[in-house]
């Protein structure tokens, strides 16, 4: 990871994940902590070369990619950890990650991993979207930035945005085709809201720090639009069930469902499609023969 300044005391980790290192009063704020621990040494070493520690976490999800270094940071530092209500449930209790995807049921064994199921993490101080929090003497807004996951949110310093997930850089949204969602309406509300704010920096928590983020946001918001499409397209062929629209939905975009952890994770962006379809009466749910199956709505 390298350390980049972005402003007066705001820092960003680029790597495979970012992290945002913020200045406070005594120390450094850690903006997510990345995968695991070894995630978790590179930002004490990174805090180390800016002469500051690090005095606290507020994690932006509870993917595991963006507080797997929570438990590491905690053992070695004792330093608090903030992150959003309803995501605060899933850190505590990484389990519920892996569950949840399984369809709530005790997962195989495939789906335990760390890409998955990070190290439990307390959660000493929960954050609210539209609020904002003092750390350490920083003040910092909280972003509603749900869709990506249930109550995500993002972490504006100063002109700086840190929109973990909100979206996608250029690359990892190529490689990815349809990004990872659970709530696609959201997520494109979410970026709308994005291109509305004012900031010098933006910062994804996959890809560069933008300071310019019109095109990219454009592009995420377009590979949302590409996937409605084509999934009201096709529910007008006539009903489908999960796995059927999931196995052509693969195949039109390109996603990779050849590992038990890919292929619940695309089908949760599916469903996250789906679901918004139904809500705004675009799809309906049918029940026939014991089938649970999706069609256009009438």
């Amino acid at each position: 990871m390298e350390t980049t300044p972005l402003s007066d005391g705001v820092h960003y980790l680029h790597g495979a994940v970012n992290c945002g290192l913020v200045e406070t009063d005594s120390g450094l704020l850690a903006v997510d902590t990345g995968l695991d621990r070894g995630a978790a040494n590179r930002l004490v070493r990174a805090a180390e070369e800016l002469g500051r520690p690090l005095v606290a976490i507020l994690n932006t999800h509870a993917h595991a990619d963006h507080h797997g270094g929570n438990a590491q940071l905690v053992r070695r530092l004792g330093i608090p950890v903030y992150a959003p209500a309803v995501e605060e449930v899933v850190i505590r209790e990484p389990r519920y990650e892996p569950v949840y995807l399984f369809g709530g049921a005790e997962p195989v064994g495939a789906l335990v991993n760390k890409f998955l199921q990070a190290e439990p993490s307390p959660v000493d101080h929960v954050v609210r979207p539209g609020e904002t929090v003092t750390i350490d003497g920083r003040k910092l807004e909280i972003v509603d930035l749900r869709g990506h996951s249930l109550a995500q949110v993002g972490v504006r310093a100063d002109g700086v945005v840190f929109a973990a997930d909100g979206f996608f850089g250029l690359e990892p949204l190529a490689k990815h085709g349809v990004p990872f969602l659970v709530d696609a309406g959201r997520m494109r509300e979410s970026l709308l809201r994005l291109g509305g704010m004012k900031a010098e920096w933006f910062v994804p928590g996959h890809g560069p720090a933008l300071d310019d983020p019109e095109a990219t946001l454009a592009a995420n918001v377009a590979a949302l639009d590409r996937a409605f499409a084509w999934l009201e397209e096709r529910l007008e062929q006539g009903p489908a069930g999960t796995e059927e629209l999931l196995a052509e939905f693969g195949a039109r975009f390109g996603l990779l469902l050849s590992n038990p952890g890919s292929y619940v994770l695309n089908r949760a962006a599916l469903l996250g499609f789906l679901g918004t379809l139904e809500r705004e009466g675009r799809a309906a749910v049918l029940l026939e023969g014991g089938r649970w199956l999706w069609a256009r709505a009438e």
